[in-house]
Formats: C-alpha cells, structure tokens, sequence
C-alpha cells in the first residue's frame, strides 16, 4: 500500500469525495479515472495514478469514496513487489497493476530511501 508520509511544506494532504465504478478497493490503493469514475489500475502504471484510496470500501457502480490527490510535494512509502537489488536513490520505479507496490521499470515514483531491496521491503519516494 501507498501511505503518504510527509510534504514538504508540512501540510496534510486534503481528501475529496469522487464516484467510483463499481469495485473493491483498499487504502493505499493507486487510482485511476475512467469513463468519470474512479477505478483501480488496470496495468502496471509508468505514468503517475491520479487518486490515492484512504479507505477499504466495496463501492457501488458511481457510489464516492475517499481519496487524495497524488501530488509530487508528498513522500510515500510502499512495499517492493519483487527483489529489486539494483534499487538507488534517485531511481524510478513504477506502480504495479495491484495499485498497491512498485517495480523496477520505467515509472514516476523516485526512490528517496530504500530500506531494503527484497519483495516486500519498504522503499520511500516522490511521484516526479
């Protein structure tokens, strides 16, 4: 899962209220939009995913569910997928299809620290 853990100006990230598509989704869950709703990742993402997830919900096709915007002022932390053994700081990974953990690849997320590099160690970055 992605959890935000600081900005830098110090400011809490503000939730919003958006529909969804019918699903099941999880806090810390990337987000895309489709078709105006708010639905899970359907691939592994090198773009950066719009929406954050701040709840566990089972959602109803348009029912609103909390989220925050992904901005780049914000540190996340997340799960590796996968060993990734070259892992550096400075390095970009991208989001997994899950939503939910990052992979070595072509993606947005910048590592800021890396607290280990086997599949499940927490690494640390910024959506750039």
């Amino acid at each position: 899962m992605f959890v935000p853990v600081k900005r830098d100006s110090g400011a809490m990230l503000p939730w919003e209220y958006l529909g969804a598509a019918a699903g099941t989704y999880h806090a810390g869950q990337m987000l895309t939009v489709s078709e105006g709703k708010l639905a899970a990742l359907s691939l592994a993402s090198t773009d950066t995913p719009p929406y954050l997830c701040m709840a566990d919900v089972t959602a109803a096709d348009g029912q609103v569910i909390p989220v925050t915007r992904v901005e780049g002022d914000c540190i996340y932390e997340t799960q590796l997928k996968a060993e990734y053994a070259a892992a550096k700081v400075g390095g970009k990974m991208q989001v997994e299809a899950d939503g939910l953990t990052a992979s070595e690849g072509e993606g947005t997320f910048e590592l800021v620290e890396i607290l280990g590099t086997k599949e499940g160690d927490t690494v640390r970055g910024r959506f750039v």
